[in-house]
């Protein structure tokens, strides 16, 4: 019951950051003004193949994964999680806003920027709660924390230069490139660190032998 009681919170916030992050992949693609660094690649990859972006994601990730494992970055529950889940999550939210016309394009630069910022606020909040959910992470920030874990920089800052890269590759393969792209490669780590720093789960309260809660 006790092991019960301590994965949920995990789940939630791990499930519920990645959620959030395809909320704001959403509203980034809807601002017109370029999609971010891994969907310029992933819609690079959907003009070639039959597949949703999502589901080129999920493969995508199968991929990472793979050649993280033969690297020995040992893939956990979040791993495997996160290459499903996040996918399906995006094509749900596109197939919800596309249906509903949640959120359209718009030909205001004003309205085209606030959805950007907005998307990208919300994107880099969701890293960090699913970053601190604690059950591992995917299988493209299993670079991120393992090359984090051996230059000793910051995730965030890390992650700030997966973004550049991923963009130019994305780039030569066709995909969806604009000012908002760059942006978003700029800007979102930084968020996300900031998210990790403060958006943390709750600790149980430690008790001490003669049962008085510190």
């Amino acid at each position: 019951m006790g092991k019960l009681k301590s994965i949920i919170p995990k789940l939630l916030f791990f499930l519920g950051g990645l959620y959030i992050v395809t909320v704001g992949m959403v509203i980034v693609k809807q601002s017109g003004l370029g999609v971010d660094p891994w969907m310029v690649f992933h819609m690079g990859i959907s003009n070639y193949v039959p597949f949703t972006v999502g589901q080129v994601t999920q493969g995508v990730g199968a991929i990472m994964l793979l050649i993280g494992w033969a690297l020995k970055i040992k893939p956990s529950i979040g791993t495997f999680l996160n290459m499903f889940c996040y996918g399906y999550f995006l094509d749900l939210n596109i197939t919800i806003n596309d249906t509903l016309n949640i959120i359209q394009q718009t030909d205001s630069l004003i309205v085209s920027i606030l959805y950007l910022l907005i998307g990208i606020i919300i994107i880099g909040v969701g890293l960090g709660i699913y970053l601190n959910g604690q059950l591992g992470v995917g299988p493209r920030d299993g670079f991120m924390v393992g090359i984090s874990n051996v230059t000793g920089k910051k995730p965030g800052t890390i992650k700030t230069w997966m973004e550049c890269t991923a963009v130019f590759i994305g780039w030569l393969l066709g995909g969806p490139l604009g000012i908002g792209t760059l942006v978003y490669a700029l800007s979102v780590g930084s968020v996300m660190q900031w998210t990790l720093d403060r958006v943390k789960l709750p600790q149980p309260k430690e008790v001490c032998e003669e049962g008085v809660a510190h």
